[in-house]
């Protein structure tokens, strides 16, 4: 009798654990499918099965995702308990959209200053809010970059749709010094409001031929000296994407320090200087270096890299060769010549010429591929 109650609960054992298998494959095929990258969205699900019930718990940003999984697990003809969590979360209460209101806001993989630093948002860029945890919010970029992460509740302003709406529509102006701030009074030695990033963005609600008068997200208000900005609608006009003034760009970062997680002047990692870069010259591109591969035309560089043009973005890290696959962990923006800008410790320009005194024999044997986003 005991043998017999032994192998029994042997045998529902295995069958459990031959469900949460199959439980499991169903969770990954889905996440594969509608969200394979994690950086840009959520698919966090866990399935348990309790009293004959499949209870599906967790939560994600893709209804899509959500509704195939439930209509994945009806084949095993159980009661299933549906308690995923569509992100932004209810408990927000319609205050979904943030307004970043400091200069440069750190976003971190998890909700804690101890955590790692994956990304930067400037001032005036907007954020969709996922969800709370104590003084911590879940944010997503705005597209194309979608990138997701922990912004501090200091760092941004919180609105819901019509307090939104109204930001957007205010006339704007666009930090174009290197650093800078908004003073409290028309004189520069007043007290800061705030200090200023390149590229931060503000509402102006008036100017007089020295300095406009400006609104931060968060309702702050003081003053920026023109010389340093200029109204946004004019900045977009004047910017024209092509490979001289990419090249302009990249040069006046020389001698900026690396940061892991840096997409600002404050310090950059490789995609965040080619980001911002960009950026600056009205191309959008994703956060990291993988994701910017993605994009453009791929290059033959030629035995000489005499294929290549200012402007190409250069990819580097693992060849897909001997079963490996490919993997990007570098990139620089060629800038002619053999020479590529990047940043690795510091802003530099580097050489593929062995001949070169700023030869890099590690990227000359690490390159991968070439991408080009100018069109010429």
């Amino acid at each position: 009798m005991e043998m017999r109650k032994l192998v029994w609960f042997l045998f529902l054992i295995s069958m459990t654990l031959k469900a949460q298998s199959q439980y499991d494959q169903i969770i990954s095929e889905i996440s594969n499918k509608y969200i394979p990258d994690k950086r840009t969205g959520v698919f966090e699900i866990f399935i348990q099965e309790v009293d004959g019930k499949i209870v599906v718990k967790g939560e994600t940003t893709n209804i899509s995702a959500k509704e195939s999984l439930i209509n994945a697990l009806v084949k095993f003809e159980k009661q299933i308990i549906d308690s995923v969590l569509i992100l932004p979360s209810p408990d927000l209460k319609g205050k979904i959209f943030g307004i970043i209101s400091v200069s440069v806001a750190n976003m971190r993989a998890k909700p804690s200053h101890q955590s790692e630093l994956v990304n930067q948002v400037l001032l005036g860029s907007t954020v969709k809010i996922l969800k709370r945890s104590g003084y911590w919010y879940l944010v997503q970029t705005e597209p194309p970059e979608n990138y997701i992460g922990w912004i501090e509740e200091g760092g941004l302003a919180i609105k819901d749709k019509t307090e939104f709406e109204s930001w957007q529509s205010k006339k704007k102006i666009i930090f174009t010094d290197y650093f800078g701030f908004v003073y409290s009074q028309k004189d520069k030695n007043s007290t800061p409001v705030s200090d200023l990033a390149l590229g931060n963005l503000l509402t102006v609600e008036n100017e007089d031929k020295n300095w406009f008068f400006v609104t931060l997200p968060d309702g702050r208000k003081g003053y920026v000296e023109k010389s340093k900005a200029m109204n946004y609608d004019e900045w977009k006009r004047r910017v024209n994407f092509n490979e001289v003034n990419l090249i302009n760009t990249a040069k006046k970062f020389v001698g900026f320090p690396y940061l892991w997680g840096g997409t600002s002047v404050r310090g950059f990692d490789c995609s965040g200087f080619t980001k911002i870069v960009f950026k600056l010259n009205g191309f959008e591109l994703p956060r990291d270096a993988d994701q910017q591969a993605q994009l453009g035309v791929e290059v033959n560089p030629g035995e000489n890299f005499e294929n290549l043009k200012p402007g190409d973005l250069l990819f580097f890290g693992q060849k897909a060769e001997d079963g490996k696959p490919e993997k990007i962990t570098h990139v620089g923006i060629y800038i002619g010549n053999k020479e590529f800008i990047h940043c690795s410790g510091k802003v530099s320009i580097d050489s593929f010429d062995p001949k070169a005194p700023n030869f890099n024999e590690y990227r000359f044997k690490t390159f991968v591929k070439a991408k080009r986003l100018v069109k010429n």
